[in-house]
């Protein structure tokens, strides 16, 4: 095998591993597919689906740009419902981030922040302390690991451990942003810079280095034993 294939083996498998970072949604061409998905209680566990909504596609007024926002549809708990760039196998991912706007309604509604479905399990986070979303922009970051704010199941089910995060995120299959801090049906809220984190297969970018490192020495060594 030349010293060109390997290097040319070696940069896709890095660069493939580069490509699937992040997925990242700003809204500044359209809704990107999301959408509102309400659910009966996060507070009383039924999480049983009652209708799928359209979103609105704002323009203007984002973090920055253009933004996505819905108004409560009916007496569930809305969620921003992620589209399928978001789903799928993602065992890499670490990491969550989204900004949040509340331009109606008071906050006295709090529950479950974000649903993970998947693998045959869901994963519940609420932060602590709690999230107070306002008129303006709040961004909320999220850890995919195992923490007192990570729940199976239920809300007050066991503590997600390693092995959950694994099995949920190797076949993603509904992510959801709770989008309702109000009890009753007059909020607003919008979303905005919705990012999902992922870490490059373990060493990739140091396997590479010294992948093309090595390649170096074993060149010099031939030109030197010639």
């Amino acid at each position: 095998m030349t010293r060109s294939i390997l290097v040319s083996m070696i940069a896709a498998a890095f660069y493939g591993a580069a490509a699937h970072a992040t997925v990242v949604s700003n809204f500044e061409t359209d809704s990107e597919g999301w959408e509102v998905v309400s659910f009966t209680d996060f507070s009383r566990n039924d999480y049983t689906e009652k209708g799928r909504y359209a979103v609105n596609h704002i323009l203007g007024g984002g973090h920055p740009g253009n933004y996505i926002a819905a108004t409560d549809p009916d007496n569930g708990d809305f969620t921003f419902s992620a589209p399928a760039a978001f789903l799928g196998n993602q065992a890499a991912v670490r990491t969550l981030s989204y900004d949040l706007t509340y331009r109606d309604g008071s906050v006295n509604w709090q529950t479950t922040d974000l649903m993970l479905v998947g693998g045959g399990q869901r994963l519940l986070w609420r932060r602590d302390p709690a999230i107070v979303p306002n008129s303006g922009w709040t961004r909320v970051s999220v850890n995919f690991a195992p923490s007192s704010e990570w729940r199976v199941a239920t809300t007050d089910g066991a503590f997600a451990t390693i092995g959950d995060f694994s099995t949920v995120l190797s076949n993603l299959s509904g992510l959801y942003i709770h989008a309702e801090y109000t009890d009753g049906i007059v909020e607003t809220a919008g979303l905005d810079n919705v990012r999902l984190g992922a870490v490059p297969l373990p060493g990739a970018a140091t396997l590479f280095g010294f992948g093309l490192l090595g390649l170096n020495i074993l060149s010099s060594r031939r030109r030197a034993a010639a």
